[in-house]
């Protein structure tokens, strides 16, 4: 990527790797979403990605998502995809589309209270530490099974599929092994009904390997650098 090119430049270089990534694997392009992650991005620079036709986008921490909301326009789509605290979720509304952090039963608790003194029923996404990262948050393969069996319970919080976020130290043929694994995870789930839950969305791959995940079968990728550049 042309490290001086600006947003506009760089949304369009990213969509033509995504639109490759889907010709090799045989996909619709139009499966893919991609989610522009704007962490510790001005608004300026959202507001020159929306110029260049980006309407969805991503904030890891539900204070940042607070602040720049209300900058933007009302067609814009937002997801968090960071790790949410139980105690921030009475902060969010329905301009949330998707939560694709849900990693435990405290949280999933919480969301469905919220959900239902507000006549919200949350769409969310399971997280799952296919890697075995100890750095990072998510159940492991074994527990999903286990959790989706009582999201049933929780009337306000529907599952949409899973999420996951590639180990710091994998290769890149390392990272697509995750991303495979986590597909037929989800593959295997699928053949089950699960009330509450249907699993058609897979959430993988960033910046550095958003084609990968794409080529695995990702649905949403979550690119944040390749678009805004490194924060100066």
């Amino acid at each position: 990527m042309l490290a001086k090119a600006g947003i506009e430049q760089r949304l369009n270089e990213v969509r033509r790797r995504i639109n490759q990534a889907a010709e090799r694997s045989k996909r619709d392009p139009s499966t893919i979403r991609l989610l522009a992650v704007s962490k510790n991005q001005p608004v300026s620079s959202l507001e020159e990605a929306y110029r260049a036709g980006q309407r969805v986008f991503a904030e890891n921490r539900v204070q940042e998502w607070l602040e720049k909301a209300p900058n933007l326009p009302n067609d814009c789509q937002w997801h968090l995809v960071g790790r949410l605290q139980t105690n921030k979720v009475k902060y969010l509304d329905d301009k949330i589309a998707m939560i694709h952090s849900l990693d435990r039963l405290p949280l999933l608790e919480a969301l469905n209270i919220q959900g239902e003194r507000r006549s919200i029923v949350w769409t969310t996404l399971v997280q799952v530490n296919i890697a075995r990262d100890p750095a990072k948050a998510g159940l492991m393969p074994e527990e999903v099974a286990d959790f989706l069996s009582s999201v049933g319970d929780f009337p306000f919080v529907r599952i949409q599929g899973l999420m996951t976020i590639g180990a710091l130290e994998a290769s890149m043929t390392e990272t697509q092994g995750f991303f495979r694994q986590l597909r037929e995870l989800r593959d295997t789930l699928q053949s089950r009904k699960w009330p509450g839950a249907d699993l058609d969305e897979l959430s993988m791959g960033m910046s550095q390997d958003f084609e990968l995940a794409i080529e695995e079968g990702a649905t949403l990728v979550r690119v944040g650098r390749q678009i805004f550049g490194d924060r100066e």
